[in-house]
This record gives structure tokens, C-alpha cells and sequence, in this order.
């Protein structure tokens, strides 16, 4: 699906290219992925993943473009690296790829104007909307598994009132970059944007473990609950924390990327 919806964005930009070519600008990036979340609490960057992306913009002003975008990235984590107690008892971990749609809004903090020789750089803002996918997995026994599919929090159990999470998801975008003219049509950005999700299962944990005889079959009671692989007594008792369900996952891509704008038929002007 995703396959098709991407070709079908490149398409618009192409067209988007022909009938708008005074005000157009495509490019790809790529960078580093980051995710935040109930494995990754502080932040760290252990876990770090690949990212890359493209783009087309729409130049409103000097000031303001719109922007539409794809991007890949990955996200992992794992409570063995942190130095947390309770995450090193716990010794739950992921990974997932996220797969993204966006639409932004970029504020320039200065006049931009390719070709000028005065205005030939900007930081800038950017916020938007977008729609992503992922599926958390994890290596238990030499096997990788799909988490959501397990029910690792009772998911599954017609008993605990827990449905299984959907694994399309919107997201605000927040961030912010530097835009730099290099020569002719080119230009460079570097560029770090936080995604805040509505979910907290990026990572397949979120509130609380759950009676092992709720959970379907043993597969599913060894990914719910790790801690006894580490060799001391298990800690996933029913009701206890497991996860905190209060903040949400979000994931931060960091990228650099290169831009071509198709220039309009007047020479450029060095103002």
C-alpha cells in the first residue's frame, strides 16, 4: 500500500513540477532516527537508525513554503542498555520501520531568494500533520515476532477490555533547520523534527502485565514478560507496571538533505 501511495506523491510532484515550475523545489534526504517512549524514557541515543526521505515544496513567499513528504525510518530500544532498575528488570525491547506521509508548513526566520547573493540563507521553523505506519517486532528464541499480534497486554483476552492498537497513526511535526543556497537550483537543509504520536505503542508496551493464564499461548506470555531471561524472579505480575500509559511514543528524524528548484524564466536577481 505504502509502495503505491509514495508513487502516487512522486507523481504529484512531478506534475505540481510542470505547472508550477517558478515556485517548485524536490528533494531527498537522509539522516538518523531517534524514538522516545516507555523503553526510552531519558532520551538516549543507543538505539539510533537510519532515516531518509523526499519532499516537494511550494514557495507562497520569501518567507513561507508548503512542503509534502515521505520518509522511511527505523526505531528500536531495549531496556538491557539503560541504566534504570526497574527497565533492566523488565528487559523488554523492539524495533519497527515507520513509514511516513506529511504535509508542513516551513516559516523562514529571513528573506530566501535563490540566486541572491544577500539572501542566500535561513533558519527556519516547520510544523504540520502526518499519517504513519509501524509494527513493532522483537527477537524472543532465535525468532523475530510481530508484538501486536501476541497481545502482550491482553490484547487479545475478552477479559481484560483491551483491543489491539491500530498501527496507523497521525502525528504533529515540530522542528526546525537551516536552509543554505549553494549555486544554480541547489540547495542544502539540515533539519531535526520531533513527531508527537496519539499512541503509546510504538514500542508494544504501554499499562500493565496481565494474568499469564489471560494471554493466548506461550509465545505470548514469554514476549509479555522478559525479566525472568535476565535471572532473577519474574516482576510480571498481574496488575503491575508494565508501561505508563499517561505519555504517548513520538520518534525524531534528524536529516540532511539536498533541494533542486526550477527557477523561473527571468534570470535570477542578486538582491
Amino acid at each position: 500500500m505504502f509502495k503505491k501511495v509514495f508513487i502516487a506523491l512522486v507523481s504529484f510532484c512531478f506534475v505540481s513540477h510542470f505547472i508550477q515550475a517558478q515556485n517548485s523545489e524536490m528533494g531527498i534526504s537522509i539522516g538518523a532516527s531517534n524514538y522516545m517512549g516507555d523503553l526510552n524514557t531519558g532520551g538516549r541515543l543507543k538505539k539510533i537508525r537510519p532515516a531518509v526521505s523526499a519532499l516537494y515544496r511550494y514557495t507562497v513567499n520569501d518567507y513561507v513554503m508548503l512542503r509534502a513528504g515521505a520518509a522511511f525510518g527505523m526505531v528500536a530500544a531495549a531496556d538491557s542498555v539503560s541504566n534504570n532498575p526497574f527497565q533492566k528488570a523488565r528487559n523488554l525491547s523492539f524495533r519497527s520501520n515507520i513509514f511516513e506521509l506529511s504535509g508542513q508548513i516551513d516559516l523562514h526566520f529571513k528573506k530566501f531568494k535563490i540566486g541572491s547573493e544577500k539572501h542566500y540563507y535561513t533558519p527556519y521553523l516547520t510544523s504540520g500533520l502526518a499519517i504513519f505506519h509501524f509494527q513493532p517486532k522483537a527477537r524472543y528464541n532465535d525468532e523475530v515476532y510481530n508484538l501486536r499480534e501476541y497481545g502482550t497486554e491482553g490484547q487479545l483476552s475478552d477479559f481484560t477490555g483491551r483491543k489491539k492498537y491500530k498501527l496507523f497513526q497521525p502525528a504533529i511535526l515540530l522542528g526546525g533547520g537551516v536552509k543554505y543556497w549553494a549555486s544554480g537550483p541547489w540547495s542544502f537543509y539540515l533539519e531535526a523534527c520531533f513527531r508527537k504520536t496519539y499512541t503509546d505503542y510504538i514500542d508494544d508496551v504501554s499499562t500493565t502485565y496481565v494474568n499469564q493464564a489471560l494471554l493466548a499461548d506461550p509465545i505470548s506470555r514469554g514476549l509479555s514478560d522478559r525479566s525472568g531471561e535476565t535471572g532473577i524472579e519474574s516482576i510480571g505480575g498481574a496488575d503491575r507496571q508494565r508501561g505508563d500509559s499517561v505519555s504517548k511514543d513520538g520518534y525524531w528524524f534528524t536529516t540532511t538533505g539536498i533541494t533542486y528548484t526550477i527557477v523561473s524564466k527571468r534570470c535570477p536577481t542578486s538582491k
